[in-house]
């Protein structure tokens, strides 16, 4: 097995042990969770009298409640006209959730819930928000009132923050399954490494791999966030990936300028050399410095492919790829090379 195949075969190996590593962990975060997975199932169990008073004795004294997840029976509903708004981009507004007084023998157990709730409600219970509180029992509240209203909130959106767990871990499988897949067929023979297939075209995959392997001993022109450009190859050796291009196939290279945000707010520009083949591209992102190395080597090894972006450049690439390639090929077989 040669230098090429060995290496893009522990890429796939990596691959398939990083997903079994990521269910495993995502089956341990359920099943730490088990207790609310089986209430998000069947939902809460019927809660007493008895146990809000116990809840309130512990929200009163800032301590966690006993039983977080109940269902309650009560009698007449009231709305409080306090309403959760959440407002968009500063000016579009609306309205989550409502809440709501609730009549439970003879003190008052503030609701939260998307809609009028029934005489029987199931959710999870809390201490009161502070701000909630004020709202609802706003300073001058006659203390009698105060007394008879629980400090607690049941919160029926419970199961909101189970559906974003279940839809999330579900991504997290379906995105990391599919590379694991992959590289499980390739590892079983069904599917051949692009960068091994991309090598079978040069020539002899032996004689290819031994010059790779020789190139980055002795040969090395750049460095960048796991691309390493030798004299004759560009060579990527991440964590998780492995890809090979050769400099001869180069038909296009110019510097790619990002700018980052994070929450619409500028952090600063990534960098990166855009390197075009005739049979396949690669990114490779660094320092503005890194970059220019990259493309600097790029022009002095490869003269006969465009450098620089520009309009047309990019319509000519965008019309006919194979075009633009033997443009490029052209262009070196009128330099000698």
């Amino acid at each position: 097995m040669t230098w090429i195949e060995r290496t893009a075969r522990r890429k796939s190996i990596g691959q398939v042990v990083l997903f079994v590593v990521v269910t495993a962990i995502v089956v341990w975060i359920f099943a730490k969770y088990a207790a609310y997975w089986k209430v998000f199932v069947l939902g809460p169990p019927p809660g007493s009298a008895a146990a809000l008073n116990a809840a309130a004795t512990a929200a009163d004294n800032y301590k966690p409640v006993a039983t977080p997840y109940v269902a309650v029976t009560g009698g007449k509903v009231l709305s409080t006209g306090v309403q959760e708004v959440t407002t968009y981009e500063g000016f579009i507004h609306h309205v989550t959730a409502g809440y709501y007084a609730m009549l439970v023998g003879d003190r008052v157990l503030i609701v939260k819930s998307g809609k009028t709730p029934g005489t029987t409600v199931a959710g999870s219970l809390s201490a009161m928000p502070p701000g909630l509180k004020a709202e609802i029992l706003p300073e001058g509240t006659d203390p009698v009132v105060v007394a008879q209203v629980y400090p607690l909130l049941l919160d029926t959106n419970y199961r909101d923050s189970g559906w974003a767990g279940i839809i999330c871990a579900l991504l997290v499988e379906l995105i990391f399954g599919f590379y694991a897949l992959r590289s499980w067929m390739r590892l079983a023979g069904h599917m051949v490494h692009p960068a091994v297939k991309r090598a079978r075209t040069w020539g002899d995959l032996a004689v290819t791999s031994a010059e790779v392997e020789r190139d980055l001993h002795t040969a090395v022109k750049a460095k960048s966030k796991g691309w390493t450009v030798t004299q004759n190859y560009a060579v990527k050796r991440k964590l998780f990936s492995f890809d090979l291009f050769r400099l001869e196939n180069l038909v296009w290279a110019y510097k790619k300028a990002v700018k980052r945000r994070v929450y619409m707010i500028p952090v600063g520009t990534g960098y990166a050399a855009a390197l075009h083949f005739s049979d396949g591209n690669a990114e490779i992102d660094g320092t503005q410095k890194k970059v220019d190395e990259v493309l600097a080597f790029a022009g002095e090894r490869a003269p006969w492919a465009a450098q620089g972006y520009n309009d047309e450049l990019q319509k000519a690439f965008k019309r006919s790829k194979n075009g633009f390639a033997a443009e490029a090929l052209k262009r070196k077989h009128e330099m000698g090379r």
